[in-house]
């Protein structure tokens, strides 16, 4: 009778390699909206200053 050969592992463990659906669970996780109001408040900050301590307009 024939020996069956025993099946390696996937390549994805064997090599070591991380999926990142596993890793996801630590990670801060920020919404995109919330990014995008962030570079928004900073840009209007900085104009303001620029504004208020007469460097723009110029």
């Amino acid at each position: 009778m024939a020996k069956k050969k025993e099946r390696a592992p996937p390549l994805m463990s064997s090599a070591g390699i991380m999926r990142y659906f596993e890793e996801e669970k630590t990670q801060i996780r920020i919404s995109p909206k919330s990014v995008i109001a962030f570079g928004f408040v900073v840009g209007a900050v900085v104009i303001f200053l620029n504004v208020y301590y007469g460097l723009w307009p110029s």
